[in-house]
């Protein structure tokens, strides 16, 4: 008998452990956003033809391809406080922007559903190194002889293809683009330095790109012994043989 009461005895814990996590994880609190790193949403690649910045976002991992559009390529980014190197594959993803594809998961972060405006508070990111990350706050270029997403030059170099994010409703921050390069006003009053920014036209753009949806998977299994799911290889279509021409055997 004391041996059974000792054995319910400890039981009780492990039963209150157990209802604790259950409530915990039926609860959803583990899926809050805000439990999900969105902080660095940044990535550097190294591609067949040089070194470039991107942003890890709801919908890819998304640079200008001004290195590369196609091939493979290297990706140091950030998973939480971790600064990892995944190998990968480029690929065209409409309008202006190359996609990075990898196996694993990034920190996404989700696009700005809007134009910018000048109450916006916007700040620029990138990663020159792939272990640290720069920030600088910016804000809209507005005014006489301006159009488009400008952005007014904050007296620090802004390097083509850093991420542009805006603090969203909730705190939380938004892509809004990437740095495309810098333009300068001699005269008149909008005289001065801008930086130009493929913003929220350029990801419209992209969402305007059709995509085969469903698509078909397949387990990949990596060395690494992390297995996941990948769309299916399509083969090439077959060559079609070319005809003969006048000259050759078999022509005329």
């Amino acid at each position: 008998m004391r041996w059974g009461t000792a054995v319910r005895a400890s039981w009780l814990p492990c039963l209150l452990l157990s209802s604790g996590c259950s409530t915990w994880f039926f609860s959803g609190i583990g899926a809050r956003d805000e439990w999900i790193d969105r902080s660095r949403p940044v990535a550097l690649l190294e591609t067949t033809g040089g070194v470039e910045f991107a942003a890890t976002t709801e919908y890819g991992i998304l640079s200008l391809g001004r290195t590369a559009v196609s091939g493979p390529c290297r990706v140091h980014y950030f998973l939480g406080p971790t600064p990892l190197i995944e190998t990968g594959e480029l690929r065209a993803a409409g309008g202006l922007f190359t996609e990075a594809v990898i196996d694993l998961k990034t920190q996404l972060v989700r696009c700005l559903d809007r134009s910018l405006t000048a109450d916006d508070d916007l700040q620029v990111m990138w990663t020159p190194d792939g272990q640290s990350v720069e920030r600088v706050s910016v804000a809209l270029a507005t005014g006489e002889g301006l159009a488009g997403d400008l952005l007014r030059d904050p007296g620090v170099e802004l390097p083509a293809g850093a991420t542009l994010l805006c603090r969203g409703p909730r705190g939380d921050a938004l892509f809004a683009g990437l740095i495309a390069g810098r333009a300068t006003v001699h005269d008149g009053p909008a005289k001065g330095r801008y930086y130009v920014v493929a913003g929220p036209d350029r990801v419209r753009e992209l969402l305007a790109v059709p995509r085969k949806w469903p698509i078909d998977l397949e387990p990949k299994y990596r060395s690494d012994d992390i297995s996941v799911m990948k769309p299916v290889a399509t083969p090439p279509p077959p060559a079609t043989p070319k005809a003969p021409t006048a000259g050759e055997p078999g022509g005329n």
